[in-house]
């Protein structure tokens, strides 16, 4: 029901009721067919019955989805009050954190509201409010912050953005998912009442423990190692590092580390020594076994995946307990159903699915997989065969959700397996020690530097190598839903040889078969939405030309994102036109190599990476493929200073003729000198569209160029520049209001937002 609201654009309740209705056909077909089909099965009430329990997960499922209440600050996003400032009471609810951007960020649970004037003064008396707040205020703010506290914020309400761009990240669907429906961007914070007893002070001293023994970056990695990055801050390149290479598991505590921690306190209380002090040994196991995982779920936040994984180590404890053997599979399903029962939006969250897919991988192919490697030793097969099955069953979900695949991780994880295992159990010693001799919980930190420093070597070694990460593209949602069918087809134990080579064929045509085909038979023009960066990405077929990689982040955020979902991996051409930072260019670079590079103003600094850039000289035109670009603005050849940390915006103009028959004028940072310049050396300025940064130009200009369709790179287009426009008959899009603009063959120009755009399936 999940895929039909989040992801196949039904409303809730019309989702609740499609898969009500499934679910009760589906078990009266169940009935009627199956006890014939299988006479030792459950018989009939029993499929009708369950028919019935998927009625009540999908009611449920209705019932305790997030909406915001009558009095959420959400309601409070309206014009009188998002244009003024305001002051929100709330409490803390997370342990502050470093934003990407280097904010502070933390989650509030908002309580008061007051609205500001102008001059800051306070418009009437506080007003009650409730909801999740996601805040953003200067790094230095957050200092002193704690969870539990009451704090005062002063700043100002936002929307949060939805995807401008096509299967984009999308921020508002994201705070729903945490129960938010508004941002605040705040400028202080004040300190109100101090926070209660809570865990983030173990959490604190644990994390201290470990910087003190391993310095800032190391201790963290060994804190997320052993409490999930969730209790930690984490320095972002390194948790990008080991997300690349295919590692991300290992900074989320998951099943792995729970099964370490009961494999520690097990092999504890088997001791010899212990045991024969134990009256009743499986009763103890299961007491002591119970206190650590619940102990272990607090102190990691209570994830769903952590809790999906306490709950089957709490089954096997009671296998052990009553002296009877837990079936995995049903244990499994049981902590799944308990905790989706318990919270059914849990089933939304990301990390929960890969868990449980992961989970089910191992469970289910482990064991056919050793059996098939029976010409290795038996435990390098089964070092083999665990990340195989884990890898195997995630591939789905993080095509459809990341767009990419590690090729090297099954190899790294057999390798770091035994240093993962040592840092995890080493910072869980540590921790536990430091709670009580700090001094010694930061000296057993010390003695993992050595295998700390060894993983972190072989993680960046291993996204060095050539390919070590390939952007497949977005598979559509039944691409995914139609893999996970087939896998269970595959592992039917009844298949012969030949079908299962007919399983395994067929897996691969729909998973690569639609994203080959896209990339053969694509001819797109794709004018991203980047904030006030003009950048565009043309796909002829194979081939890829980006002009531009924006300033900033926005190759981080924009750039990168859409290229793995597009399944690229190489850009054939690539053009800087001004608009970009060379900081942009390498982190380009770094993921996506470029064949030819090519310029119109003087790079401040080229990145390294880059081999023979090209200047473009004026009115000298370039082919590429059916493409050809000429520069029609005079620049000085002259390098700005090196000391200059951002290259002066220099005015550019680009006539772009795309697929021999589109001609483009981009124009950027143009004065009014510039366009009068324009104007004289270049009159055959007659173009299809104008794209520009949404600065005014002048009525001869836009003469001059006589568009039908008008393209705004700019996060707000002035109203009197576009009604004018308008009265001209030319079409006007914006980007930060209507979204990237798309151009195909078949469906012509049109706007990712303010249109219906075609399905983002792998076949269009």
């Amino acid at each position: 029901m999940s895929l039909w609201v989040r992801h196949g654009g039904l409303g809730l309740w019309a989702g609740v009721g499609l898969t009500g209705l499934m679910a009760l056909v589906l078990g009266a077909i169940a009935a009627l067919t199956m006890p014939q089909r299988w006479p030792l099965g459950p018989q009939s009430p029993l499929w009708l019955g369950l028919g019935g329990l998927g009625l009540v997960a999908a009611l449920n499922y209705g019932w305790q989805s997030p909406m915001p209440s009558v009095l959420d600050i959400s309601h409070r996003l309206q014009p009188e009050f998002t244009d003024s400032s305001q002051v929100v009471w709330g409490r803390i609810d997370d342990t502050p954190k470093i934003s990407r951007s280097g904010k502070g960020q933390f989650w509030l649970q908002t309580q008061q509201i007051q609205t500001l004037g102008e001059d800051n003064t306070p418009l009437g008396s506080p007003t009650t409010t409730e909801g999740k707040l996601y805040v953003t205020v200067p790094k230095d703010a957050i200092q002193d912050l704690r969870p539990g506290q009451t704090v005062q914020v002063q700043g100002k309400l936002y929307r949060p953005s939805t995807a401008k761009n096509p299967n984009a990240f999308d921020f508002q669907q994201y705070l729903a998912s945490r129960g938010a429906y508004a941002g605040f961007s705040g400028r202080w914070v004040e300190i109100q009442t101090e926070a209660g007893w809570g865990l983030w002070p173990i959490r604190q001293r644990i994390v201290q423990a470990h910087r003190q023994g391993l310095g800032p970056e190391q201790g963290a990695l060994v804190s997320a190692m052993a409490l999930g990055r969730r209790a930690v801050q984490v320095p972002y390149d390194l948790q990008d590092a080991f997300i690349q290479a295919g590692l991300a598991h290992t900074l989320a505590a998951s099943g792995f580390h729970v099964s370490l921690l009961l494999g520690l306190v097990m092999g504890i209380l088997r001791l010899p020594a212990l045991q024969g002090r134990l009256a009743r040994p499986g009763l103890a196991q299961l007491i002591i076994g119970s206190l650590v995982l619940v102990g272990y779920v607090l102190m990691t936040g209570a994830q769903p995946s952590v809790m999906r994984a306490a709950l089957m180590g709490l089954g096997a404890l009671v296998g052990l307990a009553l002296e009877r053997s837990v079936k995995p599979l049903g244990c499994l399903l049981l902590a799944v159903t308990l905790l989706l029962v318990w919270n059914p939006t849990w089933i939304d969250d990301v990390g929960f699915r890969l868990s449980v897919m992961a989970t089910l991988g191992l469970m289910v192919s482990v064991k056919p997989i050793t059996e098939r490697l029976n010409g290795l030793p038996p435990t390098l097969a089964t070092l083999l065969a665990v990340p195989l099955a884990a890898y195997f069953w995630t591939i789905p979900l993080s095509l459809y959700y990341f767009n990419t695949l590690t090729t090297y991780s099954i190899v790294l994880n057999m390798v770091v397996t035994p240093l993962v295992t040592v840092i995890s159990l080493g910072g869980m010693v540590s921790g536990l020690v430091a709670l009580v001799l700090p001094a010694l919980g930061s000296a057993l930190a010390f003695l993992l530097g050595l295998p700390t420093t060894l993983l972190i070597a072989l993680v960046h070694w291993e996204i060095s190598l050539p390919g070590s990460t390939l952007a497949m593209g977005h598979i559509a949602l039944w691409q995914m839903i139609g893999l996970y069918l087939l896998y269970g087809l595959g592992g039917w134990s009844s298949l012969g040889r030949r079908w299962r080579w007919a399983v395994a064929l067929l897996i691969m045509l729909i998973a690569l078969g639609p994203l080959w085909y896209r990339g053969a038979t694509l001819s797109q023009v794709a004018v991203l939405a980047a904030g006030r960066d003009a950048v565009m990405v043309v796909q002829d077929h194979r081939s890829t030309l980006l002009i531009n990689s924006g300033t900033e982040s926005t190759a981080f955020y924009t750039v990168g994102p859409f290229l793995r979902q597009a399944g690229i991996n190489r850009l054939n051409h690539a053009i800087d036109g001004q608009g970009s930072d060379d900081d942009n260019w390498k982190t380009l670079i770094a993921q996506t190599p470029i064949q030819h590079f090519y310029y119109t103003h003087p790079l401040r600094v080229p990145p390294k990476e880059i081999q023979n850039p090209i200047r473009l000289g004026l009115h000298q035109t370039l082919t590429l493929g059916p493409h050809r670009i000429e520069s029609l603005l005079d620049v000085p050849p002259a390098a700005p200073s090196l000391a200059t940390p951002v290259r002066p915006a220099l005015g550019t103009a680009l006539k772009l003729t795309l697929f021999q028959q589109h001609p483009w004028l981009m124009l950027t940072h143009l004065s009014q000198a510039d366009q009068r310049a324009l104007l004289q050396s270049a009159p055959a300025l007659a173009s299809d569209v104008l794209w520009w940064d949404g600065q005014p130009l002048q009525p001869a200009l836009v003469e001059a160029i006589h568009p039908r369709i008008a393209i705004a790179s700019t996060q707000n287009l002035a109203p009197d520049i576009a009604d004018d426009l308008k009265k001209r008959g030319i079409q006007v899009w914006c980007t930060e209001q209507d979204g990237a603009i798309l151009w195909q063959p078949r469906q012509g120009y049109y706007a990712y937002l303010a249109t219906s755009p075609p399905p983002q399936t792998a076949w269009d």
